[in-house]
């Protein structure tokens, strides 16, 4: 179907539902219909998953095919994700365009809250053509609310040149306060609008826990979020957007599991800044100019637990700082009615520096580290589409200063074999860059300044079907190639060599099913399903059974299985009730508590989450919503990574404001 416009397509499309009808700008990063794009992309709304009771990323995530998480223990523990069957940190996730990962990827998922979150962008598949390192199996961007208009896509038009909301005048002011199992608690409290031309979000949260384990487990995650933008002209826009937020997470868990540790605790305390501004110079050629920066301090406590605890080594302390800096400049010139070219120049500077202090019997041994390199890119593409024909085609170049250069292409299509049915295809190359520490070293490990980055080559087919009265089915099957893949060996060839080598290589391939059905009698219903088979093509340095890498087996903490089932009705009068299962299959993992590390293998498990946001009667509370959540209502006793216990039943109840 050919696109003549943004406002044609909205209207061609306003009937699908959102699975192919919503609009997404991650993906291409120029704004568009879901419909016409060649990726695999997942919307979620953020006032949904709210009206749920959904408050961290990583519970949100959980539904979506192709993505499955590995939380170590308690509300607050660390949290790895895995799109596609690749490694935990292969995926870049943004709030606003800034990137969350550390440098080489690394990123804690279970302490990312969503209160100030507008919606969510989960685009599987490489994306580095436009994102760089560490986009190798899929982006996912956080939006937070803009103010005024919430479904003002990023990097849209300026309001100002809507008819309807030029002079407009308005705000609102949202509350939520309350408690749960295990010592739970909820605080928030928020406002945004609009006066004219300029538009305003402010949030702050609290979020905390007792924990579930015996002792020491206590969680903690404070933030503060807020953003501004101007319409400067008819064709001129601007908005700044800040986010602050400290964590504590306090963990009595061992390498393996045991409870076995009264004081250890790990501090984050993370801000963003970003600048994201754009000019219309006329009806075909626009530009836009992104700054952005991060910065996290990470800090690690675990001192002797007792007087008597002076055996082996029995403390660790470290601090750190972790910056990135982003600058990034690129035009769009519209070629005929539905045909894009975009050409972009981005600069980055990370740096990385950290102290730490080992105690032992055998005396103390203190460490520094401190690094830093910077990347220039080029990147280009071209999007259109014609009659029933659309297409992506992409491609980049990074030179960095410890790993030179490094190229990156993706091509997409996709045709409308009938009005309700398109086909589309896509393949493509990605990569990671080497965490510093992986880089450059020193002391007991030494890095090794002559990696590579891990790459990827991809491939995906996939065919979206547009139901009668509003249901959807997507079908996606996808194979992966990772290569390069960076180990550690602790016998090097001599005293002095490096003990990181491009080494391993591993293959990921599968199936994802998405879809809904038509709404009946009030209810809609959402299923997703994935098939992920991950296999290690070369061990490298891993030798033995017990190896994290076994040549011809799977891949650690990959389930091969995975499907979910949601359930949503919204109430005249009452409000909004929701069901979601997840069934989660056998996955391979290693049992840390023991040398050599023993294989073992995580039962399937399924859980089952109950939500309800539901009115107040007016007589008692006006514009008041009463929140319930119920979290595995079925007390199901599961692991997601060996040696270390998921929670059981959780509940929590609370009261939201609204004026």
């Amino acid at each position: 179907m050919a696109t003549t416009s943004t406002a044609q397509s909205v209207r061609d499309t306003a009937a699908l539902p959102a699975l192919l009808a919503a609009e997404v700008v991650t993906a291409t990063r120029v704004p568009g219909i879901l419909r016409g794009s060649t990726s695999t992309v997942t919307v979620l709304d953020g006032e949904a998953l709210r009206a749920e009771g959904v408050t961290h990323l990583a519970d949100a995530l959980r539904r979506v095919p192709g993505l499955a998480l590995a939380r170590s223990s308690s509300f607050g523990s660390q949290t790895a994700l895995f799109v596609r069957g690749g490694q935990s940190n292969y995926v870049r996730v943004l709030v606003d365009g800034i990137p969350l990962n550390e440098p080489g990827g690394v990123l804690d998922l279970g302490r990312i809250t969503l209160d100030d979150i507008e919606r969510i962008e989960i685009v599987r598949g490489p994306a580095s053509v436009l994102y760089g390192s560490e986009a190798v199996t899929g982006v996912i961007q956080l939006f937070t609310r803009r103010g005024g208009d919430r479904n003002l896509p990023h990097g849209a038009a300026p309001r100002s040149t809507l008819p309807s909301m030029h002079g407009a005048s308005r705000s609102s002011t949202r509350a939520e306060l309350g408690a749960g199992s295990f010592g739970g608690r909820r605080a928030s409290l928020g406002t945004d609008g609009a006066r004219g031309p300029l538009s305003w979000s402010l949030q702050g949260d609290d979020h905390a826990s007792e924990g579930t384990l015996p002792f020491n487990n206590a969680y903690r995650n404070d933030a503060l979020s807020a953003s501004a933008a101007l319409d400067l002209d008819s064709r001129t826009d601007a908005r700044i957007v800040a986010r602050y937020s400290a964590s504590t997470y306090q963990y009595p868990t061992g390498s393996g599991g045991g409870i076995e540790d009264r004081n250890a605790e790990r501090t984050e305390h993370r801000l963003l800044v970003g600048l994201d501004a754009g000019r219309r110079w006329t009806d075909r050629f626009v530009t836009r100019i992104q700054l952005a920066a991060s910065e996290l301090h990470p800090r690690t406590s675990d001192g002797a637990d007792s007087p008597g605890d002076t055996l082996g080594f029995y403390g660790y302390f470290a601090t750190g700082t972790v910056t990135r800096r982003l600058a990034d400049l690129r035009a769009t010139l519209r070629l005929g009615a539905a045909q894009h070219i975009t050409v972009g120049g981005e600069f980055t500077r990370d740096a990385e520096r950290s102290n730490s202090l080992s105690q032992s019997e055998y005396g103390d041994f203190p460490d520094s580290f401190r690094a830093a390199r910077e990347t220039r890119a080029l990147y280009a593409q071209a999007l259109g589409s014609a009659q029933r024909l659309s297409y992506s085609l992409g491609a980049r170049m990074d030179d960095n200063s410890a790993f030179g250069t490094f190229r990156t292409v993706r091509a997409g299509l996709g045709w409308q074999l009938a009005p309700a049915v398109r086909l589309r295809a896509s393949a493509g190359t990605a990569f990671k860059a080497p965490s510093f520490f992986e880089n450059f070293a020193s002391g007991f490990t030494i890095g090794n300044e002559a990696l590579r980055p891990e790459r990827t080559r991809s491939a995906e087919l996939g065919i979206d079907a547009a139901l009668r009265r509003g249901g959807s089915v997507r079908v996606t099957g996808f194979s992966q190639r990772f290569r390069d893949l960076i180990q550690y060996t602790g016998v090097p060839s001599a005293p002095g060599d490096p003990n990181y080598y491009n080494v391993a290589a591993a293959n990921a391939g599968g199936v994802e099913v998405e879809g809904s059905l038509p709404e009946i009698a009030g209810v809609r219903l959402t299923a997703g399903y994935t098939f992920t088979d991950t296999r290690v093509v070369d061990a490298g340095f891993d030798t033995g059974a017990s190896a994290n890498f076994v040549a011809g087996g799977r891949l650690i903490r990959r389930p091969r299985h995975v499907a979910s089932l949601q359930l949503t009705r919204t109430v005249a009068r009452l409000g909004t009730l929701s069901a979601n299962a997840i069934r989660t299959g056998e996955r391979e993992d290693r049992d840390f508590s023991s040398f050599p590390a023993a294989v073992t293998f995580l039962a399937p498990f399924t859980t089952i989450d109950l939500g309800a946001e539901l009115f107040v009667p007016p007589g008692l509370l006006r514009s008041a919503r009463l929140q319930l959540r119920a979290e595995n209502v079925a007390n199901v006793r599961y692991t997601q990574i060996a040696g270390f216990t998921a929670p059981g039943r959780t509940l929590y109840a609370g009261l939201k404001l609204q004026r």
